[in-house]
Protein backbone atom coordinates (compact mmCIF):
# COMPACT_ATOMS: atom_id res chain seq x y z
CA UNK A 1 0.00 0.00 0.00
CA UNK A 2 1.49 3.46 -0.88
CA UNK A 3 1.72 5.91 1.74
CA UNK A 4 -1.25 8.39 1.73
CA UNK A 5 -0.70 11.46 2.97
CA UNK A 6 -2.43 15.28 2.63
CA UNK A 7 -0.49 18.09 1.16
CA UNK A 8 -0.64 21.34 1.46
CA UNK A 9 0.87 24.02 -0.67
CA UNK A 10 1.64 27.74 0.04
CA UNK A 11 1.53 29.14 -2.75
CA UNK A 12 3.21 32.93 -2.70
CA UNK A 13 4.47 36.12 -4.79
CA UNK A 14 8.10 36.59 -4.82
CA UNK A 15 9.58 39.59 -6.96
CA UNK A 16 13.44 37.66 -7.21
CA UNK A 17 11.15 34.89 -9.56
CA UNK A 18 11.19 36.41 -12.84
CA UNK A 19 8.17 36.90 -14.90
CA UNK A 20 7.80 34.71 -18.08
CA UNK A 21 9.56 36.63 -21.21
CA UNK A 22 6.24 35.72 -23.26
CA UNK A 23 2.91 34.04 -23.28
CA UNK A 24 4.59 31.15 -25.53
CA UNK A 25 7.41 30.96 -22.60
CA UNK A 26 7.33 28.57 -19.78
CA UNK A 27 6.45 30.12 -16.31
CA UNK A 28 9.35 30.33 -14.33
CA UNK A 29 8.54 28.76 -10.55
CA UNK A 30 11.18 28.59 -7.35
CA UNK A 31 10.28 26.04 -4.35
CA UNK A 32 11.02 25.24 -0.96
CA UNK A 33 12.01 22.05 0.91
CA UNK A 34 9.34 19.13 1.53
CA UNK A 35 8.72 19.47 5.47
CA UNK A 36 6.27 16.84 7.35
CA UNK A 37 4.29 17.92 9.86
CA UNK A 38 1.74 16.00 12.19
CA UNK A 39 -1.31 16.31 9.92
CA UNK A 40 0.35 16.04 6.62
CA UNK A 41 3.28 17.58 4.72
CA UNK A 42 3.70 21.29 2.99
CA UNK A 43 5.85 22.78 0.45
CA UNK A 44 6.41 26.23 -0.61
CA UNK A 45 5.91 27.72 -4.10
CA UNK A 46 6.69 31.03 -5.79
CA UNK A 47 5.94 32.61 -8.82
CA UNK A 48 6.38 36.41 -10.24
CA UNK A 49 4.05 38.72 -8.13
CA UNK A 50 3.07 39.55 -11.53
CA UNK A 51 2.02 36.50 -12.53
CA UNK A 52 -0.28 35.92 -9.97
CA UNK A 53 -1.74 39.50 -10.26
CA UNK A 54 -2.71 38.06 -13.51
CA UNK A 55 -4.16 34.75 -12.12
CA UNK A 56 -6.16 35.87 -8.94
CA UNK A 57 -8.54 38.17 -12.46
CA UNK A 58 -8.88 35.26 -13.83
CA UNK A 59 -10.00 31.63 -11.86
CA UNK A 60 -9.00 29.68 -15.34
CA UNK A 61 -5.01 30.82 -15.23
CA UNK A 62 -4.86 30.44 -11.25
CA UNK A 63 -6.38 26.79 -11.79
CA UNK A 64 -3.29 26.54 -14.39
CA UNK A 65 -0.65 27.89 -11.99
CA UNK A 66 -1.99 25.47 -9.09
CA UNK A 67 -2.06 22.57 -11.60
CA UNK A 68 1.78 23.40 -12.67
CA UNK A 69 2.87 23.80 -9.21
CA UNK A 70 1.58 20.34 -8.95
CA UNK A 71 2.60 18.84 -11.66
CA UNK A 72 6.46 20.43 -10.98
CA UNK A 73 6.02 19.02 -7.55
CA UNK A 74 5.36 15.70 -9.10
CA UNK A 75 8.35 15.55 -10.89
CA UNK A 76 11.35 17.55 -8.50
CA UNK A 77 10.34 14.73 -5.71
CA UNK A 78 9.35 12.22 -7.42
CA UNK A 79 5.88 11.56 -5.94
CA UNK A 80 2.28 10.91 -7.19
CA UNK A 81 -0.65 13.12 -6.43
CA UNK A 82 -4.04 13.38 -6.80
CA UNK A 83 -4.72 16.55 -9.09
CA UNK A 84 -8.28 17.00 -6.95
CA UNK A 85 -7.73 20.00 -4.24
CA UNK A 86 -9.54 22.26 -2.05
CA UNK A 87 -8.53 25.97 -1.44
CA UNK A 88 -8.34 26.11 2.32
CA UNK A 89 -9.81 28.52 4.58
CA UNK A 90 -6.60 30.00 6.20
CA UNK A 91 -3.51 31.77 4.91
CA UNK A 92 -0.63 29.76 5.88
CA UNK A 93 0.20 25.87 6.64
CA UNK A 94 3.29 25.67 8.65
CA UNK A 95 6.09 27.90 9.66
CA UNK A 96 6.38 31.16 7.83
CA UNK A 97 10.38 31.88 8.95
CA UNK A 98 11.28 28.16 8.00
CA UNK A 99 9.23 28.53 4.90
CA UNK A 100 10.70 31.84 3.73
CA UNK A 101 14.41 30.14 4.46
CA UNK A 102 13.55 27.29 2.48
CA UNK A 103 12.69 29.97 -0.33
CA UNK A 104 15.82 31.81 -0.40
CA UNK A 105 18.10 29.08 0.35
CA UNK A 106 19.80 30.65 2.38
CA UNK A 107 21.61 28.75 5.67
CA UNK A 108 21.06 31.47 8.40
CA UNK A 109 23.86 31.62 9.90
CA UNK A 110 23.82 33.24 14.30
CA UNK A 111 24.55 37.00 14.23
CA UNK A 112 28.25 37.64 15.66
CA UNK A 113 26.92 41.44 16.22
CA UNK A 114 24.04 44.24 15.58
CA UNK A 115 24.65 45.10 12.65
CA UNK A 116 24.55 41.87 10.41
CA UNK A 117 21.26 42.02 11.97
CA UNK A 118 18.50 41.95 8.92
CA UNK A 119 15.21 42.81 10.85
CA UNK A 120 13.61 40.71 9.12
CA UNK A 121 9.81 39.84 9.93
CA UNK A 122 7.97 36.50 8.77
CA UNK A 123 5.51 38.19 6.92
CA UNK A 124 8.19 40.09 4.61
CA UNK A 125 8.33 37.40 1.84
CA UNK A 126 5.55 35.69 2.12
CA UNK A 127 3.03 38.54 2.34
CA UNK A 128 1.05 37.78 -0.09
CA UNK A 129 0.44 34.04 0.65
CA UNK A 130 -2.00 31.96 -0.71
CA UNK A 131 -2.56 28.19 0.95
CA UNK A 132 -3.67 25.40 -1.47
CA UNK A 133 -4.80 22.48 0.60
CA UNK A 134 -4.52 19.36 -1.23
CA UNK A 135 -7.17 17.17 0.56
CA UNK A 136 -9.02 14.63 -0.46
CA UNK A 137 -12.38 14.58 -1.88
CA UNK A 138 -15.31 13.18 0.01
CA UNK A 139 -17.02 11.48 -2.65
CA UNK A 140 -16.25 7.37 -2.65
CA UNK A 141 -15.63 7.86 -6.40
CA UNK A 142 -12.41 10.15 -5.88
CA UNK A 143 -8.90 8.97 -5.80
CA UNK A 144 -6.91 9.72 -2.62
CA UNK A 145 -3.26 11.73 -2.51
CA UNK A 146 -0.71 9.45 -2.88
CA UNK A 147 2.67 10.19 -1.76
CA UNK A 148 4.62 7.83 -3.24
CA UNK A 149 8.47 7.32 -4.40
CA UNK A 150 8.88 6.31 -8.26
CA UNK A 151 11.79 3.52 -8.82
CA UNK A 152 11.75 4.96 -12.40
CA UNK A 153 11.98 8.35 -13.74
CA UNK A 154 9.26 9.72 -15.24
CA UNK A 155 9.38 10.15 -19.33
CA UNK A 156 9.85 14.36 -20.13
CA UNK A 157 7.04 16.18 -22.02
CA UNK A 158 6.39 19.71 -23.28
CA UNK A 159 8.42 22.03 -20.52
CA UNK A 160 5.89 24.05 -19.38
CA UNK A 161 7.74 24.98 -16.26
CA UNK A 162 11.22 27.26 -15.91
CA UNK A 163 12.74 25.98 -12.40
CA UNK A 164 15.22 28.47 -11.22
CA UNK A 165 18.30 26.56 -11.08
CA UNK A 166 19.21 25.60 -7.37
CA UNK A 167 23.16 25.05 -7.86
CA UNK A 168 23.47 28.76 -8.97
CA UNK A 169 21.46 30.00 -5.88
CA UNK A 170 23.83 27.82 -3.68
CA UNK A 171 26.79 28.91 -5.27
CA UNK A 172 25.87 32.79 -5.11
CA UNK A 173 24.84 31.68 -1.31
CA UNK A 174 28.54 30.71 -1.09
CA UNK A 175 30.13 34.62 -0.97
CA UNK A 176 30.23 36.36 2.17
CA UNK A 177 28.04 39.46 3.17
CA UNK A 178 29.68 42.76 3.94
CA UNK A 179 29.71 43.98 7.06
CA UNK A 180 26.63 46.07 7.36
CA UNK A 181 24.37 47.96 9.42
CA UNK A 182 21.33 49.51 9.01
CA UNK A 183 19.15 52.11 11.08
CA UNK A 184 15.57 54.72 10.84
CA UNK A 185 15.58 58.18 10.59
CA UNK A 186 11.91 59.49 11.85
CA UNK A 187 10.23 62.66 11.96
CA UNK A 188 9.73 65.33 14.33
CA UNK A 189 6.13 62.86 15.08
CA UNK A 190 8.51 60.08 15.77
CA UNK A 191 7.19 58.61 12.38
CA UNK A 192 9.71 56.86 10.41
CA UNK A 193 11.27 58.84 7.39
CA UNK A 194 13.78 56.86 6.02
CA UNK A 195 16.00 53.48 5.81
CA UNK A 196 19.62 54.11 5.86
CA UNK A 197 21.96 51.07 4.97
CA UNK A 198 25.71 51.32 5.56
CA UNK A 199 27.79 48.53 3.88
CA UNK A 200 31.86 48.33 4.34
CA UNK A 201 32.92 46.54 1.03
CA UNK A 202 36.68 45.84 1.41
CA UNK A 203 38.46 45.58 -1.93
CA UNK A 204 35.78 47.49 -4.16
CA UNK A 205 36.82 50.19 -5.46
CA UNK A 206 34.08 51.73 -7.71
CA UNK A 207 30.06 51.36 -7.42
CA UNK A 208 29.85 50.04 -11.07
CA UNK A 209 30.99 46.83 -9.36
CA UNK A 210 28.31 46.79 -7.47
CA UNK A 211 24.56 45.32 -8.44
CA UNK A 212 21.97 46.83 -5.85
CA UNK A 213 18.41 45.67 -6.32
CA UNK A 214 15.87 47.38 -4.03
CA UNK A 215 11.87 46.27 -4.32
CA UNK A 216 9.50 47.61 -1.06
CA UNK A 217 10.49 45.03 1.01
CA UNK A 218 13.51 43.79 0.35
CA UNK A 219 16.96 44.48 -0.78
CA UNK A 220 20.00 42.52 -2.85
CA UNK A 221 23.06 43.80 -3.21
CA UNK A 222 25.56 41.67 -5.06
CA UNK A 223 29.68 41.91 -5.82
CA UNK A 224 30.41 39.32 -8.62
CA UNK A 225 33.34 37.12 -7.01
CA UNK A 226 33.58 38.79 -3.38
CA UNK A 227 30.35 40.00 -1.74
CA UNK A 228 26.04 38.89 -1.20
CA UNK A 229 23.68 40.49 1.26
CA UNK A 230 20.04 40.26 1.23
CA UNK A 231 18.20 41.95 3.83
CA UNK A 232 14.51 42.37 4.72
CA UNK A 233 13.84 45.56 5.43
CA UNK A 234 12.12 46.55 8.28
CA UNK A 235 10.26 49.21 6.71
CA UNK A 236 8.13 49.13 3.47
CA UNK A 237 10.31 51.54 1.15
CA UNK A 238 9.55 53.69 -1.85
CA UNK A 239 11.71 51.66 -4.40
CA UNK A 240 11.28 55.09 -7.20
CA UNK A 241 12.68 56.87 -4.72
CA UNK A 242 16.36 55.28 -3.39
CA UNK A 243 19.50 56.90 -3.53
CA UNK A 244 22.58 55.47 -3.32
CA UNK A 245 26.48 56.69 -2.98
CA UNK A 246 29.73 55.15 -2.57
CA UNK A 247 32.74 56.76 -0.79
CA UNK A 248 35.62 54.84 -2.05
CA UNK A 249 38.26 56.51 0.14
CA UNK A 250 36.42 54.29 3.19
CA UNK A 251 34.77 51.56 0.90
CA UNK A 252 31.54 52.52 2.21
CA UNK A 253 28.19 51.88 0.50
CA UNK A 254 25.69 54.31 1.76
CA UNK A 255 22.06 53.83 0.49
CA UNK A 256 19.27 55.62 1.55
CA UNK A 257 15.44 54.59 1.17
CA UNK A 258 12.68 56.80 1.62
CA UNK A 259 9.35 54.55 3.78
CA UNK A 260 6.11 54.57 2.47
Amino acid sequence: EPDEKILFINICQWNRVPAPMSEAHPVPISAGQLENLSDGTVVAIAYNPDVLKRAHQDHVELDQLIRLAMKYIEEQYQITLCHSYHVAPFQLKGNAKRMKESLERIQKQPATNKGNSSCATDNSLLEELKSIALIREKQETSPSICITREDAPKSTKTKLIEEISSTDLQNRDLLPSPWHEISVTKDNAGHPQSLILKVKLRGVHSVAECDLSVSKDDLLLVVPGRYRLLLNLPQAVNEETVAAKFNKANNILLVTMPTL
